[in-house]
């Protein structure tokens, strides 16, 4: 019994030492690795990838290491590796680096720490941009449907703390601005002319931050405060001028006074679309002019009628007119009358 008990003990502490040297036995094997760069690392450093069509984020490795070591590098495998600007082979120098994946992987801590060795990486590099990363303020600019508001539309904040790549930032212009876009359907939910608080409209870069990669918005939503513009507005102008229209062959024949206080209206009322009321209150050539005029037929002239109602100038949309006297008072001589009795005291009006 003695010595069974002792063939036991010996068969038993030589598997043990036959496991351990086993385990710790040096071997090779091939295994995929999933390489991940956090866009954004430890919020001052973020890493792009070119667009490269070879580079897939899996790289075949070909390691050495204990049995044990390479078993429990499996089990660290099945997660994606993180790789980020400031780990040993990963510089955090901003501008284009070329990584040597054996390099960074044989001192990443998951390999480092078990003792692994990477012999061979496939692909061998992989080609990286880095970017110190800056936090500016950037202000907010509301972009709303033309002539669909009155006055101006204030955002709220009215700017945002934005993280962007450093040369970028030491690029940006005063234009450059986040854009609060309101669109018509919203704008519809709202009563006209009442100051209104828009919430949560959700904001996108402008022009010179459009493709800015990465770029983080302490925010993504702002408030806007705005009043819906009435669809028809009213202004008033001081005086809008009369001229005299006739056929064309009655050009010649007719000589027509129109008395110098008759030669304009005084304070018409116009109303119409906003978008036209606009235009008229700019008194820039660009602007819209308002004129009258008083139409002369061939009966007319022939019955050498005393006033006649003004009318408005062809216009380009629907508009009203409101004055308090729209009669314009004239003389009408035939050109065959003698100068005498042709003179009334008024000025002559223009004939178109």
């Amino acid at each position: 019994m003695a010595r069974f008990r002792t063939f036991l003990l010996v068969t038993f502490v030589t598997i043990l030492i036959w496991a351990f040297a086993e385990g710790e036995s040096l071997q090779t094997k091939r295994t995929v690795a999933e390489i991940e760069f956090p866009p954004v690392s430890g919020g001052t450093y973020a890493v792009r990838l070119p667009d490269d069509p070879n580079w897939r984020g899996r790289v075949e490795l070909l390691v050495e290491g204990s049995t044990a070591s390479l078993d429990s590098l499996d089990t660290v495998l099945r997660r994606p590796l993180k790789l980020a600007p400031g780990m040993e082979g990963v510089p955090r120098d901003s501008g284009e680096h070329v990584l040597d994946i054996r390099q960074v992987l044989r001192n990443h801590p998951d390999f480092r720490t078990r003792g692994v060795s990477v012999v061979a990486a496939e692909p061998p590099t992989v080609r990286v941009t880095v970017d110190e990363l800056r936090s500016v303020d950037i202000p907010v600019r509301v972009d709303v449907p033309a002539g669909e508001i009155q006055g101006s539309a204030e955002p709220d904040p009215a700017r945002i703390s934005v993280r962007l790549p450093a040369r970028i930032a030491d690029q940006l212009t005063p234009a450059a601005a986040l854009v609060a876009r309101v669109r018509s359907e919203d704008l519809a939910k709202l009563t006209v002319g009442q100051q209104t608080v828009l919430r949560d409209v959700r904001l996108e870069p402008g022009p010179e931050l459009a493709g800015v990669q990465p770029l983080e918005m302490a925010r993504t939503l702002v408030n806007v405060s705005l009043a819906v513009r009435s669809k028809t507005e009213t202004t008033v102008l001081s005086t809008v001028q009369v001229d005299v229209r006739l056929p064309p062959g009655e050009l010649g024949r007719w000589d027509i006074q129109v008395p110098t206080e008759e030669q304009s209206l005084r304070d018409v009322k116009v109303t119409g679309p906003s978008e036209l009321i606009e235009r008229i209150k700019d008194t820039s050539p660009a602007g819209l002019k308002i004129r009258a005029f008083i139409r002369l037929s061939y009966e007319d002239l022939e019955a050498g009628i005393s006033s006649k109602r003004a009318e408005f100038a062809d216009l380009p949309g629907p508009l009203t007119f409101e004055v308090e006297d729209r009669d314009v008072r004239l003389t009408i001589k035939h050109r065959d009358a003698t100068p005498a009795d042709s003179r009334t005291g008024g000025s002559p009006a223009p004939a178109n």
